[in-house]
């Protein structure tokens, strides 16, 4: 695969990851997170080391255990399906900024992990699906302590 090439970039997969990405930094910038809460170091890290490696695998193709779709209308579905479960994401985050509650802390969780886990599975990307589990088991432990912070 030639570094430059069109391959190399999964250019749907970066939009989504992108979109992912805006309002958790945006959210960092606005709201002061005590880190305290976290008293478990290595959940934190493994939910980050889960985030930033599914966002990072969604948008670029390394080739190391990738089939990539194996029919045409796998990759219509996968466009569709992750473009509704992104608008899904940044609406539960807006939510998530307006009023914070449990249950949209924890359906934020879920659907951004199904997302991870989908590309994985439908791209038959093993390394975007493997992120994509780390990365659900690191948030569920990060939004429970969240959540538990917050609701005090």
């Amino acid at each position: 695969m030639d570094f430059f090439s069109t391959n190399l970039f999964n250019w749907y997969g970066l939009a989504f990851a992108i979109a992912l990405l805006v309002p958790d930094i945006v959210y960092i910038k606005s709201n002061r997170i005590d880190r305290t809460i976290f008293d478990n170091r290595a959940m934190l890290y493994i939910e980050r080391i889960g985030k930033y490696c599914s966002i990072f695998l969604m948008g670029i193709n390394i080739g190391v255990l990738e089939g990539g779709f194996t029919k045409p209308i796998m990759e219509t579905f996968w466009i569709i399906s992750t473009c509704v479960l992104t608008v899904v994401a940044l609406i539960l985050w807006f939510l998530c900024f307006n009023r914070f509650s449990k249950l949209w802390a924890y359906l934020l969780t879920a659907v951004t992990a199904v997302i991870f886990m989908m590309s994985g599975l439908l791209q038959v990307k093993t390394l975007l699906l493997t992120a994509g589990v780390v990365y659900l088991i690191g948030q569920l432990y990060v939004t429970n302590k969240y959540v538990k912070s917050k609701m005090q």
